[in-house]
């Protein structure tokens, strides 16, 4: 089955989607805040939302079907769901739900009555499996598409299928004994795919393995099957234009997946992610094939960020996908601050917004080594304090003049308040997870180093207590206040893709120090 390539009337043409992704799986918001997400997608010209709902955290919805799942404490109500579809519906949104099927499937295998189902080699620490060839699977992920596809009305359903690790459990070690990795693969695709179709869905799945590591998979797969290629780092279109000819070529329609936030950074993304996304619309936008439908920019893990200041960046890939990157480079934040904030945009606010970007750490979990600056793990215990020392940083990435700009641009603002005052905030959180570690390196080379280690770890804990609530009191304004994300720290998240409880714990550790300076002062490298 083709789709006609829907072209905008300014002249650029991506397809049929024009969306982004929701990781409610990761972290479900309160259903005011999706509401928003509608909203603002319409009001930019989006016409998808691609709307998670399992991951390795838990479920983002309470499935009838299967109870026992791990699911979030704050899941969404079946009638909430329905009035996001309703919502959606009224302002031309499509909502895709996304349920996990192969990889990142831990919200099944955590749950003792499923654990048979786990199908991790332990040779892969990182990602997990769900046995594809267990009697129970299949069973299983029908009963979890029947409800998403019950509750979420549409045309498609996204399986998932990305990152996984499989082939250690003993039916499946048994299994290849017979068959092939490749034939498994596609005959369990192929399955979710005949399950799909009986539920009048057409099946999205992630493409990195059946495209990029094992194309093996690719000839064989059934053709109805749309794939996801998403690719985050990648900034030229020939190469994002070379992997999508590989799933035309067999026969595959297809959809482009860059991102806006994913593992490679913290609070706030760099420049190098509208670079990405600007990639996949020049490459996108040359493609004339009708089965190439178009964009989804996906947004990983809201623990990581305050929910409040991700607009800006949803409005820059709205406006690279309805009219063209060209635009966005040019137009796409003075739009946003004048329509969003109402401010006039000048000199000041383009500043601002180039050092948002321009400053922004790379994460130690996906960007690459040599990436600097790099975000800093807040020291929080003796092991991180020592380590902090020992490096003898000196890093500022002009944070605290970024801070001042904003402070600038406060008076300025006349609408979504609260947001600005988020953006504020992750800034503030960030002048702080720099400074802290300079101003103790720095203290401990003094000449003078107990006085001024006593002094500056009260000054640490003063500015770590001070954060902190303000991370709270953003969080709190669209997320639940209690639970999962915010006040303990979720199984199954690397350190860092939770902002609140690890800047907990470094304020409590520097709380406790200031208390015993002492205690700080042995542990120094030049303590006694």
């Amino acid at each position: 089955m083709s789709t006609t390539s829907i072209a905008d009337p300014r002249g650029v043409s991506v397809g049929r989607f024009r969306g982004m992704m929701i990781d409610a799986a990761r972290q479900p918001e309160n259903v005011s805040y999706y509401h928003r997400q509608i909203d603002f997608a319409a009001d930019w010209g989006l016409n998808t939302l691609l709307f998670r709902l399992a991951d390795d955290q838990g479920c983002a919805v309470r499935f009838e079907s299967r109870p026992g799942l791990v699911t979030h404490q704050h899941a969404l109500t079946r009638s909430q769901v329905g009035e996001l579809v309703a919502h959606a519906r009224e302002r031309g949104i499509e909502l895709i739900p996304e349920v996990e099927s192969f990889g990142h499937t831990r919200y099944i295998t955590d749950v003792s009555a499923y654990a048979e189902l786990s199908d991790r080699d332990p040779s892969d620490p990182e990602f997990n499996g769900l046995s594809p060839v267990h009697p129970q699977t299949l069973p299983l992920m029908a009963d979890l598409y029947a409800e998403a596809a019950e509750l979420f009305p549409g045309r498609y359903l996204h399986g998932g299928c990305d990152e996984v690790n499989w082939g250690g459990s003993a039916v499946s070690r048994e299994a290849l004994k017979t068959r092939s990795r490749q034939q498994i693969w596609v005959d369990y695709l192929n399955q979710l795919n005949r399950i799909a179709h009986k539920l009048n869905r057409e099946l999205i799945i992630w493409a990195d393995h059946v495209m990029r590591k094992e194309p093996e998979i690719l000839p064989a797969l059934d053709k109805s099957i749309i794939l996801m290629d998403w690719d985050y780092w990648t900034d030229d279109p020939a190469v994002l234009r070379s992997f999508a000819g590989r799933a035309l070529d067999a026969g595959h329609r297809l959809i482009g997946s860059p991102a806006l936030n994913w593992c490679k950074w913290g609070p706030r993304n760099g420049t190098p992610q509208l670079r990405n996304i600007d990639a996949f619309v020049n490459a996108y936008g040359q493609i004339e094939d009708p089965r190439c439908l178009g964009i989804i920019v996906t947004n990983w893990t809201p623990p990581r960020y305050l929910p409040g200041t991700i607009w800006d960046g949803i409005a820059y890939a709205a406006t690279a996908l309805v009219e063209g990157c060209d635009v966005a480079q040019q137009q796409g934040f003075a739009r946003f601050v004048e329509r969003h904030y109402a401010a006039p945009w000048d000199r000041l606010w383009a500043d601002v917004f180039q050092s948002l970007y321009d400053l922004a750490p790379a994460a130690w979990g996906c960007g690459q080594v040599w990436l600097r600056p790099r975000l800093p793990v807040p020291w929080q215990d003796e092991a991180s304090l020592k380590a902090a020392l020992q490096t003898g940083r000196r890093v500022d990435p002009a944070y605290n003049r970024l801070l001042s700009q904003l402070i600038q641009c406060r008076p300025t603002v006349r609408q979504h308040h609260d947001d600005f005052e988020s953006l504020l905030v992750s800034v503030e959180y960030l002048e702080n997870l720099f400074w802290r570690e300079s101003a103790l390196v720095a203290a401990n080379a003094a000449a003078d180093h107990e006085t001024a280690l006593r002094q500056t770890i009260e000054t640490i804990a003063r500015r770590d207590q001070k954060v902190v609530e303000a991370l709270k009191a953003q969080w709190d304004l669209e997320r639940p206040s209690s639970g999962d994300g915010r006040l303990s720290t979720t199984t199954n998240f690397r350190e860092l893709e939770q902002l609140i409880p690890y800047m907990m714990n470094a304020a409590a550790y520097s709380a406790a120090l200031a208390k015993n300076p002492a205690d700080l002062i042995a542990l120094s490298k030049r303590g006694a």
